[in-house]
This record gives C-alpha cells, sequence and structure tokens, in this order.
C-alpha cells in the first residue's frame, strides 16, 4: 500500500516538472492572455481611429511582458547554474518568473486609467492568493505546451522517418531498375549477340547446298540475323544501358525515340550546355525521358511529342516533354509505376517537377534541378 502511495506521489510531481522552457511557446501564451484579457476594452472605443489606436496600445503592452517572460525563459535555460533536473529549482524558477507579473500591472495601471479610465480589479493586483493561482496556472501550462511540443516533434520525428524510409525506397528502387538493365544489356551483348553472330555463320557455311529456293530463303534469313544483330539489338541495348561517353545525351536520346517512332512522331532539342552534365544527371533525364514517352504512348492517341533539354548559364537544367494528345484533369490523374520512377529519379537530382495537362489541351511533364 504504501508502495503504491509513493510510486502515485512521484508520477504526480513527475507531472509537475521540471520541463524545458520554450521561449516562443511562451511569448505566444503570455502575449495571447495578456491581449485577450484587456481586448474587451477596445468594444468600449468608437469606431475609426480611437478603436485603432486602443487595438495598438494593448498589442504594444501585451508584448512587453511577453518579451520579458520568454528572454527570461531563454536566458534561464541556458545560463542556470544550478541544476534543471531539480523539482525545488524549476518551481522557483518559475515563482521568480510570476513575480514580474505583479511589476507589470503597477505600469499597466496608470496607463489604463489614463487612456480608458479603467481601473485594474484587485484580485489582478499583488496578493499572496493571487500569486499562487498565479504559480498554479504558470505550472500547469508549461505542462500542457511540453506535452504539446512532445507530441508535435514527435509526429515531426516520424514524419522525417518515413520521407527518409521513401527516400531511401526510391534509390533502392533506381538502383534496383539500374542494376537489372545493366545485367540484361551485358546479357545482349555477350551472349546473343554473339549467338546471332554464331548462327548467321553456320547458316552461311550451308548456303548452296540447298536448292535455289532454300538458298534464298537461307540469304533472308541471314540477312534478318545482321541486321537484328547488328541494329535492333544494338539499339535495344543502348536503351537499356546508354553509353554517353560515346554517343553522348543527344546520342542517348536519339537511340531511344527509335524505339517509340513507329506510333508517333517525336522531335528532340537538346542544347549544348546540357551535353556537359555529368553521368548520373544525364541517366536522370534519360530515365525521366523514357518513362514520359511510355506515359505518353498508354494515354494516346498521340501524333506528336516534342522533348527539349536546357541548361541556363546559372546551372539550371529543365527537361520538358510535351505531347498533343487528349489531356486529363490534373486532380484525377492516378501515379503509377511510371510515375514512382520519374518521382525518384526528380528526388534523387534534387529536382522539382510539374505536370500541365487538361481534357483537350495535351499534356506537358517538366523537371527542372539545379547542377550545385
Amino acid at each position: 500500500m504504501r508502495s503504491s502511495l509513493s510510486t502515485w506521489i512521484k508520477n504526480a510531481l513527475s507531472k509537475i516538472g521540471p520541463y524545458p522552457y520554450n521561449p516562443y511557446l511562451i511569448f505566444f501564451l503570455i502575449f495571447s492572455l495578456m491581449s485577450s484579457r484587456f481586448s474587451p476594452l477596445v468594444l468600449e472605443e468608437t469606431h475609426g481611429l480611437e478603436r485603432f489606436k486602443a487595438v495598438f496600445l494593448i498589442f504594444l503592452l501585451a508584448a512587453l511582458p511577453a518579451l520579458v517572460f520568454s528572454a527570461l525563459a531563454y536566458i534561464i535555460g541556458k545560463y542556470r547554474f544550478w541544476s534543471g533536473k531539480s523539482l525545488f529549482f524549476y518551481i522557483l524558477e518559475v515563482a521568480f518568473g510570476v513575480s514580474f507579473q505583479f511589476i507589470f500591472y503597477l505600469i499597466f495601471i496608470p496607463i489604463f486609467e489614463n487612456q480608458f479610465g479603467y481601473d485594474i480589479p484587485p484580485v489582478l493586483t499583488a496578493s499572496p492568493n493571487m500569486f499562487i493561482v498565479s504559480l498554479i496556472f504558470a505550472l500547469f501550462a508549461l505542462y500542457v505546451m511540453h506535452r504539446a511540443e512532445r507530441s508535435i516533434i514527435t509526429r515531426l520525428n516520424d514524419a522525417n522517418n518515413l520521407v527518409a524510409q521513401l527516400k531511401t525506397d526510391r534509390q533502392d528502387l533506381v538502383n534496383q531498375g539500374e542494376e537489372f538493365r545493366r545485367k540484361t544489356a551485358q546479357f545482349l551483348h555477350d551472349r546473343l549477340q554473339s549467338d546471332l553472330f554464331l548462327s548467321g555463320i553456320k547458316l552461311k557455311s550451308i548456303v548452296g547446298t540447298s536448292t535455289t529456293e532454300g538458298n534464298e530463303i537461307l540469304e533472308r534469313v541471314i540477312t534478318r540475323l545482321e541486321n537484328s544483330r547488328g541494329k535492333d539489338l544494338k539499339n535495344l541495348i543502348e536503351v537499356l544501358s546508354p553509353n554517353f561517353d560515346s554517343v553522348g545525351l543527344e546520342g542517348a536520346f536519339e537511340a531511344l525515340v527509335l524505339q517509340f517512332e513507329l506510333e508517333i512522331k517525336i522531335t528532340i532539342d537538346i542544347d549544348d550546355a546540357s551535353e556537359k552534365l555529368d553521368h548520373h544527371q544525364m541517366l536522370g533525364l534519360y530515365r525521366i525521358a523514357e518513362q514520359a514517352l511510355l506515359n505518353t504512348l498508354a494515354h494516346g492517341p498521340i501524333s506528336l511529342v516534342q522533348v527539349e533539354v536546357s541548361t541556363s548559364t546559372t546551372g539550371v537544367t529543365k527537361i520538358s516533354i510535351a505531347d498533343d494528345g487528349p489531356g486529363a484533369d490534373l486532380y484525377k490523374i492516378k501515379p503509377g509505376i511510371g510515375s514512382a520512377i520519374i518521382d525518384s529519379w526528380v528526388e534523387l537530382l534534387n529536382g522539382t517537377k510539374s505536370i500541365i495537362t487538361a481534357p483537350g489541351l495535351g499534356y506537358q511533364l517538366e523537371v527542372s534541378f539545379d547542377q550545385k
């Protein structure tokens, strides 16, 4: 029984404090209390300039103690040479701060008498009862502020953790996608391309051993294999893993649009400054354009897509992919895998994304980022 009572008392005392002081919240609390306490006096003034003057004066008088209390909280919290974990010293600190309010009432009494003809009630002036009530209220207010601040900080930390996790997931999404593309391109180059080459050689070795018609068929098959190995497969490898060092950004984009030109017409405009971007930035632009073109093709009908990449003298790079398609209601667009990949690259580039679209007015995606 005694143990339970002792535990209850200990928990109750821990609720009182000590708590860290937040000067900003203290300023807001004191300012709100002081201004609201005397705000009814404003309504007694006539409309117009007199009322505005009364509002200004009350706000000014409310700001004075709010500044003093917040300054005291900052000074005590930073420069105290006694224990900040002691409940006794904590109550003394709060009591010291509360005692200042009676100094302000001494200042306020003549001002309110002269300006408004208002006598501050005795209950609000210095008295032991008023001091005790004010001390209890101050301790309770600090408790509530601390609980609210701690709740907000906890939520902010949770939000920051979610943002960090989202950033990690997006990084993983990009890394895994690029690794898969790299391995696929390597397989196509090292295995499939060599198999096609060897198949072509074997077919050539039997040309002439068959009938005229059979030889013609073999020749066509060999030609098709050579075209697939030398052009189609090469383009596919470049799309999967673009080599910017050899073909540049514009060359990589040209290889990319070859995959779509049977369906739509695509124009490319890339300035010289963008050719000087690093590999990571070029790859980001490339993947953004790739996903945007896939989305464009999926949401047709579309006849023309304009792709523009430019880098300003201040180092800001912008890519724009605009089509003449049916457009859509911006607020009804549902994000998919393509959008997730684009958003991941936008975040990795520390850039910003904007979408301009409306029913019947096409669709335009713009992404910009600073090289610095």
